[in-house]
C-alpha cells in the first residue's frame, strides 16, 4: 500500500510537471509569436504575462519532479538515474529559457513609448537598445547547454531533441532579428543620412514579383523620413544597359533578352532580389546621378497590410484607398479611361500618402515592421542595402536575396510572368499541381503542372487594360511566361543555374475565357533522408495567393503522413512526409 501512494504521488508530480511544462511552452510560443504586437499598453503587458507565467510554469514543474519520491529513488538506480538527471537538465534549461524570454520582453515593454512614431520620427536609441536586447537574448539562448543525449529513452530523447531545436532556431531568428534591426537603425538614418529608394511593383503585370512601374524616393535622417520625389518609371527612360551590375550566366541566358539593367519593368524578372536591388540603385544612379543606400520594394498587397495599420488615405482622383478595396482599386478599377503615365504615378502617390498618415500618426513602430515582415514572408516586400554586411544580415532574414538561400537542394519556386504587355495579371490566379514519386531506392521523381485559367471577359474591346501590345494579339489574350525552379541538386533536362535553383520556361497563350496547363519535371537523387521527404515551396507574390497541391507516392514505400496537401501558398512553405518500406 506504501508504494501504491509513493507510485500515486509519482505520477501526480510527474504529470503536474508535463502539464506546467506544456503549458510554459504555449506561453513562450504566444510570447514568441507576438513580439512584435506589443504596440499598446495592454499588449505589453499581456506579452510580459505570457512569459512571467513560463517563468512561474517551469520553476513549479522542476519543483515537482524534484520532490516525486520514485524520482528520487531513480536517481541512485543505474539506468534510470542517466533518464532522471535528463528530465531534470531539460527543465532546468527550459526555466533558464524562460527567464531569459521574460528579460528581453521586459525591455520591450519598457521600450514601447519609445518606439512610437512621434513628432515624424522614430527614436533610434530605442531602436538601438531593443536591437542589443534581441541580439544578447538570442546569445544568451545558444549558450544553454543542450538536454539531450543518445542513451535517452524514446520519450525523453524526443522531448530533449524538440527542446533543443527549438530554442536553437529561436536563438538564430533573436540573433538576425537583432541584426536586422541594427540595419534598419541605418536605413532610418542613425549613422548620418540616407537615400532610399522605394520600388512600387504592380501587380497587374507581372514579373517574379510585380513589374516595378513607379519609385518614389524617401530621404532619412536621424530616424526622420520624408518623401523628396515620385515618378513613374517612363521618366527614368535609359538609352544603354547599366555596366556596374553583372548579370549571372543563367539570369542572361535565360532573361537578357528583357534587358533588365536598362528597363525598370524587368528588372525583377529574376527571382534574385538581391540582384534586382542592386540593379534598382545602378538605374537610378545613371537616370538621375543620385546615389541610393537601399531599396525597398512594396507591391499592391503590402500596402494593403500598411493601410490596414494606418487606416485609410485620400488620394487626388482615386478617392478613399483603404485595406480592403487597394486590391481592386489600384489593380482593375484604375485602368478604365485613365492615361498610363497618370496610372502608372498612382501606386508612388499611395505610398507617399501612407508615409505621410505615419508621420501624423502615433504608431509603434514594431506594429509596422511586423506587417512588412508578414508581407515579406510572402515576397510581397524586400529590402536591399548598399553595405555588403547590411546586404547579409538582410538575406538571413529573408528579407532579400533568392528563393534558394536556404535548403535549395529542396527548393521550388514557380513564377507566371506577363509577356502580353497589358495588364491582365487580376484576371489570372495560376494553380500549381506536384505530384511526387519516389523510387524503392528513394530518388523523387517531381512533375510539376501549372494550369493558367484566363478570366478575362470574352471578346473585350482593346484597352489599355487588355491591350493588344503586340502584332497580331487579339485584346484580352495573356502570354504566360511559365518559370519553374527546380532543386539546385536535382537532374532537371536543359535547365540554367539561376536564383541558386535549375530553372526551365514554357511560353504559353492564353485567350480569354481559356485554361492552359504547362509541366515540368525534375529527379532529386536521395530525396528520402531519416525516413522522410521533406520539400520547401517559394510563392509567387501575387494580387491573391497560387493555390498548390502536393500528391507523394511511392513505389515500394508506405506514405505514413496524408500523401496530398492542399496549400493556400501565400508564403513559404515547408512540407515533410514520413515514409517507409
Amino acid at each position: 500500500m506504501v508504494f501504491l501512494a509513493l507510485a500515486a504521488w509519482a505520477a501526480f508530480d510527474v504529470h503536474s510537471a508535463r502539464r506546467d511544462l506544456i503549458s510554459a511552452r504555449s506561453e513562450l510560443n504566444s510570447a514568441a509569436l507576438n513580439l512584435g504586437s506589443a504596440t499598446d499598453a495592454a499588449a505589453a503587458t499581456s506579452l510580459r504575462g505570457a512569459t512571467r507565467n513560463a517563468v512561474h510554469q517551469t520553476a513549479r514543474a522542476e519543483k515537482r519532479l524534484r520532490r516525486a519520491p520514485l524520482l528520487r529513488v531513480a536517481g541512485v538506480v543505474p539506468g534510470l538515474n542517466t533518464q532522471r538527471d535528463g528530465l531534470f537538465r531539460a527543465v532546468r534549461v527550459a526555466h533558464d529559457a524562460a527567464v531569459i524570454g521574460d528579460q528581453l520582453t521586459g525591455q520591450v515593454e519598457e521600450l514601447r513609448d519609445a518606439l512610437t512614431v512621434r513628432n515624424s520620427s522614430v527614436d533610434l536609441a530605442a531602436v538601438a537598445r531593443l536591437s542589443s536586447a534581441a541580439h544578447d537574448a538570442g546569445r544568451a539562448l545558444a549558450g544553454l547547454p543542450r538536454t539531450h543525449r543518445g542513451a535517452q529513452w524514446s520519450p525523453l530523447a524526443h522531448a530533449t531533441s524538440d527542446l533543443d531545436d527549438v530554442l536553437s532556431d529561436t536563438a538564430h531568428r533573436l540573433t538576425v532579428g537583432g541584426n536586422t534591426m541594427a540595419v534598419a537603425r541605418d536605413l532610418l538614418g542613425g549613422n548620418g543620412p540616407r537615400r532610399l529608394l522605394i520600388a512600387l511593383q504592380n501587380n497587374a503585370e507581372m514579373r517574379d514579383q510585380g513589374m516595378v512601374l513607379s519609385v518614389a524616393v524617401a530621404e532619412t535622417n536621424n530616424g526622420s523620413l520624408r518623401v523628396t520625389r515620385s515618378a513613374s518609371v517612363t521618366e527614368l527612360v535609359l538609352p544603354r544597359p547599366v555596366t556596374d551590375v553583372e548579370l549571372p550566366q543563367g539570369t542572361r541566358e535565360v532573361f537578357g533578352s528583357l534587358a533588365p539593367l536598362q528597363y525598370w519593368q524587368s528588372v525583377n524578372a529574376s527571382a534574385d532580389t538581391a540582384l534586382a536591388g542592386a540593379a534598382l540603385r545602378s538605374m537610378y544612379r545613371a537616370a538621375t546621378g543620385d546615389t541610393i543606400d537601399g531599396v525597398v520594394a512594396l507591391d499592391v498587397p503590402a500596402l494593403a497590410r500598411l493601410l490596414a495599420i494606418t487606416g485609410p488615405v485620400d488620394v487626388s482622383d482615386l478617392g478613399q484607398i483603404s485595406a480592403d478595396n487597394a486590391g481592386q482599386v489600384l489593380l482593375n478599377d484604375q485602368y478604365a479611361g485613365v492615361d498610363t503615365t497618370l496610372r502608372r504615378e498612382r501606386l508612388s502617390d499611395v505610398v507617399a500618402a501612407v508615409i505621410a498618415r505615419i508621420q501624423a500618426s502615433s504608431l509603434n513602430t514594431t506594429s509596422l515592421v511586423r506587417a512588412l515582415g508578414d508581407a515579406a514572408g510572402g515576397g510581397h516586400a524586400w529590402v536591399t542595402s548598399g553595405r555588403p554586411n547590411h546586404q547579409r544580415s538582410l538575406e538571413r532574414a529573408g528579407l532579400s536575396g533568392t528563393p534558394g538561400r536556404v535548403l535549395p537542394e529542396r527548393t521550388i519556386h514557380v513564377a507566371v510572368q506577363n509577356g502580353s504587355g497589358s495588364k491582365l495579371d487580376w484576371f489570372v490566379d495560376p494553380k500549381v499541381d506536384v505530384n511526387v514519386s519516389v523510387t524503392p531506392d528513394g530518388t523523387a521523381v517531381v512533375t510539376t503542372k501549372i494550369s493558367v485559367p484566363n478570366r478575362a471577359p470574352v471578346s473585350p474591346p482593346a484597352s489599355e487594360q487588355f491591350g493588344p501590345f503586340l502584332p497580331g494579339d487579339a485584346p484580352g489574350l495573356y502570354r504566360a511566361r511559365a518559370y519553374f525552379w527546380g532543386p539546385s541538386t536535382g537532374d532537371q533536362l536543359n535547365s540554367v543555374v539561376e536564383s541558386g535553383l535549375r530553372l526551365n520556361f514554357i511560353t504559353s497563350e492564353v485567350a480569354p475565357g481559356e485554361t492552359k496547363s504547362v509541366e515540368f519535371s525534375t529527379i532529386i537523387p536521395n530525396a528520402i533522408r531519416n525516413g522522410a521527404l521533406r520539400l520547401r515551396f517559394v510563392p509567387q507574390p501575387r494580387a491573391r495567393p497560387m493555390k498548390l497541391r502536393v500528391n507523394v507516392s511511392g513505389l515500394g514505400w508506405k506514405v505514413k503522413s496524408p500523401g496530398t496537401v492542399p496549400v493556400e501558398w501565400d508564403k513559404t512553405v515547408n512540407l515533410e512526409w514520413q515514409l517507409s518500406h
